[in-house]
């Protein structure tokens, strides 16, 4: 199951996972680590998370009711913190902090916030030197804090890692190695997160390096489900599961109440169920799919008793 996702930060960082997000030709090329010793990503300080996640918008919240001025002089005394965030500004598309950009300084803001133990500053530095934001590209470099970061614990890297030896984006960092995707498929998925959970459920369902556990890749994706980052993603593929007794028994009410949750996505799978299912059956499905909603706040338009139309809109 590919991604769907989501320059350097849009508004707070959005911009700088855009670049690596939307993919990278590879037909730029790119420096040797020349100029660039192993010491170059060593941290000299205990490292330590701002926002480890997978989107980072938690790291919205520390642009709140702060001054470029008030990130300089915290900088200036080496908080590792402000180092980043001023790293960040330097770049030049953050709302409310606009200015002309001076990559050349962000780039060493990065690396200094990294130097201060700034795990987040690595998976920063690797879209950096793997997209040549500010720089030439230097994919050797850009692997290097990708891993650096990643063994230490940062999801996004670690999923971004997972891509990389899946043999997806990011491209031309490693050989394809399942193995190694799985290995770190399955540490990013241990923290929560969802769509490194439905690439191994993929991963055992196929077989891809493993013997083929469709039992293995059902429950995979049922852990998804209520994982922290984005366990929404898991619905399409559990619904296809229970539908057709994939690592699990064939349950059309457990497989209707996944695409409900799917909706617009779902609507033709709906009605093409509704057609093996009695009035009880839907009934018991839609209140599952209402609870599911209620106890995590998030609403598709099937809650209201609207249905999707063929001009994508609901009535």
């Amino acid at each position: 199951m590919d991604r769907n996702r989501k320059i350097l930060d849009m508004p707070a960082f959005i911009l700088i996972y855009f670049f690596l997000l939307t993919g990278c030709d590879g037909t730029s090329p790119f420096s040797t680590t020349r100029g660039h010793s192993t010491s170059t990503i060593e941290m000299e300080a205990s490292p330590y998370f701002i926002a480890n996640s997978t989107d980072n918008s938690p790291l919205w919240d520390n642009f709140e009711g702060i001054t470029v001025e008030d990130l300089t002089n915290k900088a200036k005394a080496s908080d590792g913190e402000s180092t980043f965030l001023l790293g960040l500004v330097q770049f030049g598309h953050i709302t409310g902090f606009e200015r002309e950009p001076d990559t050349s300084e962000g780039i060493r803001l990065l690396q200094e916030a990294w130097r201060l133990g700034v795990i987040d500053a690595g998976h920063s530095l690797f879209t950096v030197y793997y997209k040549g934001i500010g720089t030439r590209i230097n994919k050797p470099l850009a692997l290097a804090y990708l891993q650096a970061s990643a063994e230490k614990g940062y999801i996004l890297s670690q999923k971004r890692l997972g891509f990389a030896y899946r043999g997806s984006d990011p491209r031309g960092l490693v050989e394809q190695d399942i193995q190694q995707a799985r290995i770190w498929f399955t540490r990013a998925a241990e923290q929560g997160d969802a769509e490194s959970a439905s690439q191994l459920a993929g991963i055992y369902r196929k077989g891809l390096g493993v013997p083929k556990d469709e039992r293995a890749a059902f429950e995979w994706l049922k852990r998804a489900e209520n994982m922290p980052f984005d366990g929404r993603i898991s619905h399409g593929g559990l619904a296809v599961y229970y539908e057709e007794g994939i690592g699990t028994e064939v349950d059309l009410v457990q497989a209707y109440k996944y695409y409900d949750l799917r909706d617009p996505a779902g609507a033709p799978d709906k009605r093409r169920l509704a057609e093996q299912m009695t009035p009880d059956q839907i009934r018991q499905a839609i209140e599952l799919s209402r609870a599911w909603q209620e106890e995590h706040g998030i609403f598709v338009p099937s809650y209201y008793g609207l249905e999707y139309q063929p001009d994508g809109s609901f009535k």
